[in-house]
């Protein structure tokens, strides 16, 4: 399926920045938007009150946490760096919500630059952290290219928060479902409207506005055009690290009921041995350090094994097609780095896993 012929994006005309400048000091968001340019039956029943809590903190992916990581998704595109992520949204959506940074990182030079070593610095930060952001953008743009290309129509994006993928990869007769809280819902629409074409440029995915500790996935996607009927392509990032270990079998186990066979679920996952300490890993303490220090502790883990996780997954109604360990993630994707265990080239604590409905 050939795709659409997009809008020209990746040179929005954004307001001059001494205007710009000027336009943030002086005004609120809410303000800054009239005056800021357009481009600028099953395990699943059982959910527990932890889920519930877990879900309405984290999953909106407006949180403190995911600004950095929309920050950290443009840096390397910003640096020109070898085999960085092609996300050219993420620039426009960073611009409007974080305009003072966004500006001082396009324009002081060398600011990108020393932004990278901050955030990254063995001693204070997290080494690896921006590679990681950008290995991972590209595995799940790479794999839900894969599958439009092999006819799937429904693409699923679970707690959508700054995702960009519905917008990037659209095409005729695919339908893109973004779920997410009812607030998250509502400001992510926002944000569109503000910096991308309109509708009759560029199509709109459904936005799905419901909270998935109280309502479940299929009742939903009730009423929404969502077809079960067929293969659809899910995608979880960075999110099930933050639920409990029960809410995270909950989850997947929901999404297997409402999938057609031969459906495809992605999603990333933090180790075991890492969360409770019987592995050291560089940059760990410091990563759930600065997470916990937003109210975002992570709380559950998965074994990096592949007989371990397909041994979790198939109870839940899911075939594992492949575990992507931090090395293969990293040669794959980010081939120019060298792997040092002592300073891995991207976080070595997350692997990723890619199944199929059994």
């Amino acid at each position: 399926m050939a795709a659409s012929k997009m809008p020209a994006l990746t040179q929005p005309p954004l307001l001059d920045e001494p205007k710009r400048s000027a336009l943030v000091a002086a005004q609120p968001e809410a303000a800054l938007a009239k005056q800021h340019s357009r481009a600028g039956s099953s395990v699943a029943n059982q959910q527990t009150s932890g889920f519930a809590k877990a879900f309405k903190a984290l999953s909106s992916h407006f949180s403190k946490t995911n600004v950095n990581m929309l920050l950290f998704r443009t840096l390397n595109r910003d640096l020109c760096r070898p085999n960085a992520n092609e996300d050219y949204i993420a620039p426009l959506f960073r611009d409007r919500l974080i305009p003072i940074r966004s500006w001082m990182q396009r324009s002081v030079p060398g600011m990108a630059a020393l932004t990278r070593r901050s955030v990254e610095s063995p001693g204070l930060g997290v080494p690896g952290v921006c590679n990681f952001v950008d290995a991972r953008t590209k595995w799940l743009d790479q794999a839900l290219k894969q599958a439009l290309d092999d006819g799937v129509s429904q693409v699923v994006v679970i707690a959508a928060g700054y995702d960009t993928r519905a917008y990037r990869f659209y095409r005729p007769g695919v339908q893109f479902f973004e779920v997410d809280l009812p607030s998250a819902s509502k400001r992510k629409q926002q944000l569109v409207r503000a910096v991308l074409p309109g509708p009759e440029e560029l199509p709109r995915p459904v936005y799905v506005a419901a909270d998935l500790a109280h309502v479940m996935l299929s009742a939903a996607l009730a009423g929404t055009g969502f077809d079960a009927s067929k293969r659809t392509l899910f995608t979880c990032e960075g999110l099930i690290y933050y639920l409990p270990e029960a809410a995270v079998s909950t989850l997947l186990a929901s999404v297997a009921d409402l999938a057609a066979p031969g459906s495809r679920l992605l999603f990333d996952f933090l180790h075991t041995d890492a969360l409770d300490g019987s592995v050291e890993y560089a940059g760990y303490t410091a990563c759930a350090e600065s997470v916990a220090g937003k109210g975002e502790a992570f709380i559950s883990g998965l074994a990096p094994d592949s007989d371990d996780m397909a041994a979790y997954l198939a109870p839940l109604n899911w075939q594992l097609d492949r575990l992507w360990s931090p090395g293969e993630m990293a040669s794959t994707q980010l081939p120019h780095e060298r792997w040092s265990e002592e300073l891995p080239p991207i976080l070595s604590f997350y692997s990723y896993a890619e199944c199929t409905k059994a």
